[in-house]
């Protein structure tokens, strides 16, 4: 061989060498993330994504136990698997129960056949159906939880513990006993496992969107298909209003992974709210057939305030370029009021759908202006898809199909109903949120498809209030949700309505909002700036995650700006040691420390749009 040759040989090796080293350098760098769900779309699996991602928890990815990947070596990468899906397979429970074994945590969010060694519980002959869950709020896994039952709304399986520490229990409306485990948690060799004895995932959509099976079909006696309809004849117990029950057993499963994570490393999560805000409140504004002089003075008290409103508009004859350019230069939100109304007992899929196009391009063509955000007139809600099946999401699918990204359809409004006055909840301070949840979340179909339209429940709505006299009750509903908010861990983005042609009766109470929401340092935001915010949030994600010689570091990542900090929260203990310093972009960065649920952890707000290396110190 000439010498060129070698040297070409050479060459070559010293390529293949580097490249190695490349990729070997790159994956140290872009380590997997620590958590893993195992889940289809089917019985709401994937779902459970958007449960994390409610919690702050963006460190996920989904995978399917069918998707090819699965293997021994595959799992070991993870901390923590979430089971969301039903195993068949004798070898995939072999895979699953070695990873756990060998020091994973594993935790099982919908029924799971009975596995006695891995969980600790037996299962027993038939299924409980209609009742409760409650959380032992003595334990760890409990702490700062209720302890009152909150609803399940799909079937538990019955077991006898075989090992297994319960922290929640199944329990009936009307009895206290704890006769069966709700949710276990069990030791299996080195790792640890939590099993949720229900479908998790699909019990919070069914409490969040209602009952499927009333889907199309008038319920409440109040004219109009309506989102309320689908939580009539006993699917609410509307006690639990003030406690958020939905976001309660969220909640649940993050103290589960917050345990599980005491044994691998401190996981960072995102924090609910804008820089650290307790809470928020969005106004809206019904423009009905009104003018732009109408809606003048309403607008002109809102911003004194400092605040914004949405409103959304029948007529756009009736409101000139000139004076919407003028408000959205402000913050303020001009979108449609589509107007299905004279269907409003028997909705279409096509009509529903022409009516919103046809809105959407009113706004376009006139103002030049997105359509993200939707009220319909009298809350007209379409419950059959369009091949006329029942479908207690189809107008949340239209939605999607029309670009729009957030509904607000669903609110608080009961008044002479033949399920009786006040069905969704009583009025005034104790009224609460009939969702079960104060969160914006996307919805879900009846399978378990996501529909990438976030819901926002309308909790505070002026009609309501004047229908029965009671302005005082107004503000007392708002300032509860507030108040729970900011004070009891409640925490609630609050949706408030103050229809234009009502406002004779809704300024005075809505200025006292204003005024108390200035006074507790809470904003008031347009629709289409939560809209914003939420999808900002949800978009960040952290990766490069690694846990080494008491230091926590890891990448904030995201892409999309919004003009309100995006905060993250640490762990603030780890053993017996705490954070001494953090620090972001390899500079000192200022952060706060609060209890959230019982756990401190450390608060670091920055603006989203940039991604961001992070480094937490601890030490004793």
């Amino acid at each position: 061989m000439n010498n060129h040759g070698l040297i070409n040989r050479m060459r070559i090796l010293f390529q293949g060498i580097f490249l190695m080293l490349a990729f070997t350098c790159c994956s140290r760098q872009n380590p997997i993330a620590p958590i893993l769900v195992l889940a289809t779309e089917n019985g709401f699996g994937t779902y459970t994504g958007e449960l994390l991602k409610a919690e702050g928890f963006n460190e996920f990815e989904i995978d399917s136990l069918n998707g090819g990947k699965i293997s021994k070596a595959f799992l070991s990468q993870y901390d923590l698997i979430i089971l969301a899906e039903d195993v068949t397979d004798a070898h995939h429970w072999k895979l699953i129960s070695e990873f756990v074994r060998k020091g994973g945590n594993l935790i099982a969010v919908c029924p799971v056949q009975s596995h006695e060694e891995l969980f600790g519980i037996a299962e027993l002959q038939g299924n409980f159906k209609g009742g409760y869950i409650t959380i032992d709020t003595s334990l760890r896994e409990g702490r700062s939880l209720s302890g009152r039952k909150l609803q399940l709304h799909t079937d538990a399986r019955l077991c006898e513990l075989k090992g297994a520490s319960p922290i929640a229990f199944l329990t009936e409306r009307l009895v206290n006993e704890k006769k069966f485990p709700g949710v276990v948690v069990h030791s299996f060799g080195k790792g640890k496992t939590a099993a949720f004895l229900y479908n998790l995932p699909e019990n919070i959509v069914l409490t969040r969107q209602g009952n499927p099976l009333f889907a199309g079909i008038e319920k409440d006696g109040i004219p109009g298909l309506r989102g309320m309809d689908l939580f009539t004849d006993g699917w609410l117990d509307n006690s639990n209003n003030i406690i958020n029950q939905a976001d309660e057993q969220m909640a649940l499963l993050s103290h589960c992974i917050e345990e599980m994570s005491t044994h691998a490393k401190p996981l960072p999560r995102l924090w609910y709210f804008p820089d650290t805000l307790k809470c928020l409140v969005t106004l809206t504004n019904d423009g009905e057939y009104k003018t732009e002089t109408d809606f003048e003075p309403q607008f002109s008290d809102v911003d004194s305030m400092g605040a914004k409103m949405s409103i959304y508009i029948i007529g756009v004859d009736d409101v000139s370029r000139d004076w919407v350019d003028k408000w959205t230069a402000k913050g303020f939100e001009i979108a449609g009021h589509p107007d299905d109304t004279k269907e409003a007992g028997n909705p279409d899929w096509n009509n529903m759908d022409s009516v919103i196009k046809a809105k959407k391009g009113e706004i376009d063509s006139k103002y030049g202006l997105p359509y993200r955000t939707n009220v319909n007139h009298w809350f007209v809600w379409c419950g059959k898809d369009k091949y006329g099946n029942p479908d207690f999401a189809a107008q949340a699918k239209l939605e999607e199909i029309n670009g729009i990204e957030l509904d607000i359809n669903y609110a608080h409004y009961d008044i002479k109903s033949n399920q009786g006055d006040y069905y969704l909840g009583p009025p005034g301070t104790d009224q609460g949120n009939f969702t079960g949840s104060g969160l914006p979340m996307k919805f879900a179909d009846v399978k378990g498809n996501i529909i990438n339209v976030y819901q926002q429940l309308n909790a505070v709505y002026d009609q309501q209030y004047n229908e029965s006299h009671d302005p005082e009750g107004f503000f007392n509903c708002f300032r509860g949700l507030v108040d729970r908010s900011l004070n009891n861990e409640v925490y609630s983005f609050i949706s408030v309505k103050s229809h234009n042609d009502e406002y004779y009766f809704s300024r005075t109470p809505l200025m006292k909002m204003l005024t108390y929401a200035n006074n507790n340092r809470v904003p008031v935001w347009s629709a289409l700036q939560l809209r914003d915010f939420i999808k900002t949030r949800d978009e960040a994600s952290f990766s490069e995650i690694e846990w080494n010689n008491n230091r926590l570091s890891f990448k904030l990542n995201s892409s999309v700006a919004n003009e309100n900090r995006l905060t993250f929260m640490i762990p603030f203990l780890s053993g017996d040691n705490r954070i001494s310093r953090i620090t972001c972009d390899e500079k000192e960065a200022e952060y706060i420390v609060r209890s959230v649920r019982g756990l401190p952890y450390a608060f670091v707000s920055l603006k989203p749009g940039v991604s961001y290396p992070v480094t937490a110190y601890y030490s004793d």
